[in-house]
């Protein structure tokens, strides 16, 4: 196979109508003022501390960043259209959509991210000549750890964002450093358990077996992506 054929065949891997809704929304976003690029940011971020769901979540940017150009036009911006409360509009938004599942966000970061230790893990291998070795509990964990630490840093979110509504961000910035706190020590626990059980195993071992992690969960995202999308559609539908 080609080295074209390759590049093609992760395209399709990793595209699908979500990461599509996903470019087009930023290329339009683009286009906005930075007053209400900053909106529907502040906008975005209060959807996903609602629910789980990206593609549902881009669906309503799509439409927002409509309302904000028809309001650019006529001399206004989205938060005059949303009103004065633009937490609780954004919640009476969400309780319209699938909330999905914990798996569809995560999914949603976690194979780019993965694939950037993949890569990593090649270029050792390449140096070490193919002879490289690492400690066998670490690597068959580390896929593991990773996602734990993603589902916290959602969790972290969500609830940080509602400290915040009621609290003040003094209180969600001391949550969150309470619980990356937490997450330290549990690494350095997890640190002297790796050090008890020193077997190694094989590099490209390795390297394929966090492969299948990143590809599992690419596909896991297309699957669940797709299939909202096929329940609502955002592409335009050609007039017959």
């Amino acid at each position: 196979m080609t080295l074209k054929g390759v590049t093609i065949m992760l395209k399709k891997l990793v595209q699908n109508e979500y990461t599509e809704l996903y470019k087009e929304n930023k290329l339009r976003e683009s286009t906005l003022s930075k007053r209400n690029q900053d909106i529907l940011r502040q906008v975005y971020d209060r959807m996903t501390a609602y629910t789980w769901n990206c593609y549902e979540v881009e669906l309503v940017r799509k439409e927002l960043i409509g309302m904000a150009a028809q309001a650019e036009a006529r001399g206004s911006d989205l938060e005059q259209v949303m009103g004065d409360n633009p937490d609780e509009y954004c919640r009476q938004i969400v309780d319209g959509i699938d909330r999905g599942s914990p798996l569809d966000y995560v999914s949603t970061w976690y194979p780019t991210a993965y694939m950037i230790l993949v890569i990593f893990n090649v270029i050792m291998l390449i140096v070490n000549h193919g002879n490289a070795h690492l400690n066998l509990l670490q690597s068959l964990a580390s896929p593991v750890l990773f996602l734990f630490w993603l589902c916290l840093c959602a969790w972290m979110h969500r609830i940080g964002h509602k400290l915040s509504l009621r609290f003040g961000t003094w209180v969600e910035l001391g949550w969150k450093l309470f619980l990356i706190a937490v997450f330290i020590c549990l690494c350095i626990a997890f640190s002297k358990v790796v050090v008890g059980y020193p077997v190694q195993g094989p590099l490209w071992l390795v390297i394929l077996y966090q492969l299948a992690w990143a590809i599992g969960s690419q596909c896991w995202q297309n699957f669940r992506y797709n299939r909202y999308a096929r329940n609502h559609p955002w592409r335009e539908q050609l007039q017959q």
